[in-house]
This record gives C-alpha cells, sequence and structure tokens, in this order.
C-alpha cells in the first residue's frame, strides 16, 4: 500500500534550481513504489464547491510572476485519466460526497507541477486534481481523505501546501535565519503529528501558537488534512525539516500505511 503524503511545495523557483530544496523532492519518490496514478489537493486551486479536474488534456498553468523566464518556460506533459475522475466521483457520491467535474479549468497549478515535475520528471503517472473548497473545515477535507483510502493500493494521495505561509514576511536570502515563530509552529506540528493527536489538529485554529504570523490566510495549511484523512494508522515519518527565505517550511509528511 502507498502512503499518503503533505508536502510543503516551497518558492515556484523550485522548479528550476539545483540545490538542497529540489533536490529533497527529486529523491522523494525514492522511498515508496511508483503509483499507478495520483490524486492531489493543492493550495493553488480554491474553489466554492468541491471539484475534480476533468480536463482531458491539461496544460500546466504559470500561476506566478516575478520569476526567471526559464521558470516560465519549463514544460511538464502531465496527463490526466478521465477513467479515474470517474471513478473518484462515483466513489464519493456512494459515500454521500458531492463532487462536480470541471472540465473548463486550463491545468495543474504550481503546488501541483512544481514538485511532481521533479518528484516524477518522465510525466508518465497520471494526476488528478481536486480543488480545494473555501468552506470547508479542517474535519470536512479529512473526511475526504478518509472516503479515498481504499485507492491507496494504486495511488498516492498528496496535500501540497505548506506548514508556514507568510509571504508579508519572508526574505529575500533563501538561507536566511528562521524566524522564531515559524520555527514555534513548525515544531508544534511535528510534535502532535508524532503524537498521533488529530482532535488537536483538527481543532487548529483553536490551539495552534503563532497561527496569524504563519498564516494570515489558511489555504496553505489546510490541505494537510486531506492526506491526514487519508492516512490508516496515522504512523508518520516527519521529512525535509528545513525552511527557505527565513520563514517558508518545507516539512513534508509521510503518512505510512
Amino acid at each position: 500500500m502507498l502512503p499518503s503524503l503533505f508536502i510543503s511545495h516551497g518558492s515556484p523557483a523550485l522548479g528550476i534550481m539545483d540545490n538542497e530544496f529540489s533536490d529533497f523532492f527529486k529523491n522523494l519518490s525514492k522511498k515508496f513504489e511508483k503509483p499507478k496514478y495520483i490524486v492531489i489537493v493543492s493550495a493553488h486551486w480554491e474553489s466554492q464547491e468541491l471539484l475534480i479536474l476533468s480536463n482531458e488534456f491539461p496544460k500546466i498553468i504559470y500561476d506566478f510572476y516575478g520569476f526567471p523566464k526559464e521558470l516560465h518556460e519549463k514544460k511538464y506533459q502531465a496527463k490526466n485519466s478521465i477513467k479515474q475522475v470517474k471513478n473518484i466521483k462515483n466513489l464519493l457520491k456512494n459515500k454521500d460526497i458531492d463532487i462536480k467535474e470541471e472540465p473548463l479549468k486550463e491545468g495543474y497549478d504550481h503546488g501541483v507541477w512544481v514538485p511532481l515535475s521533479l518528484m516524477y520528471p518522465k510525466a508518465d503517472i497520471p494526476i488528478i486534481q481536486i480543488s480545494l473548497p473555501k468552506s470547508y473545515t479542517s474535519k470536512e477535507l479529512f473526511i475526504l481523505g478518509e472516503a479515498l483510502q481504499e485507492l491507496r493500493n494504486e495511488c498516492l494521495i498528496i496535500g501540497s501546501g505548506s506548514i508556514t505561509h507568510n509571504l508579508y514576511d519572508t526574505s529575500s536570502d533563501i538561507n536566511a535565519q528562521v524566524k522564531e515563530y515559524a520555527e514555534i509552529f513548525d515544531e508544534y506540528i511535528s510534535k502532535t503529528i508524532k503524537e498521533k493527536n488529530i482532535h488537536e489538529l483538527l481543532a487548529f485554529k483553536e490551539k495552534a501558537p503563532k497561527l496569524r504570523e504563519n498564516h494570515p490566510s489558511q489555504e496553505h495549511f489546510m490541505p494537510l488534512f486531506f492526506p491526514l484523512g487519508a492516512a490508516i494508522s496515522r504512523d508518520c515519518e516527519i521529512l525535509n525539516k528545513s525552511f527557505m527565505y527565513g520563514n517558508l517550511s518545507m516539512q513534508t509528511l509521510l503518512f505510512s500505511n
């Protein structure tokens, strides 16, 4: 059975970097078997209701600005699987979770294609993207992940966001000294995950220290609850305890079977 993953996807520039941060993603896929397909929720596709990308020929979206031309020219010929889209839609319907197909979205945002282009550069694994509904609570995302647990024999389930994400306070130096508030929050998440304290995680709005400093908005934290729900034993390997630009945690969580 494949794990489920939460990845802190970092800067879009990771797609063209050659350093310890990009090397981590290049080596991450060696830790488990190659999946037949991937189901991913990204912080960068928010929606009013729960949607699933049904564009048969998705492109990659350069949903950023101020980065080198090389990044805007990078190609990643990822593909969708309409068969799996239909299967997931039916599976969720049978569990009373309403999800609608979205054929008009152009393709994959950088929270999807940047890390996956490093993990699977051949682009030979179908990627099924599910949206992040603005109305969803942490519990609802957890339940969504739970509903897809049975797919893990063949499927890698991923939440793509960031353990910390305050772009208003980043440094221009990728190796800047880490801000104290970011370290406190990052370590709190690690500790709570290790203790398998799911109830406290679900109540992060009331429980988590330094929440506002680390998440002025919460869309980058919310994808965590999707792979957490998909985890069966809740056993977790905490990976990549590093930071970019002084406050962007790159912590990745691998939930084993």
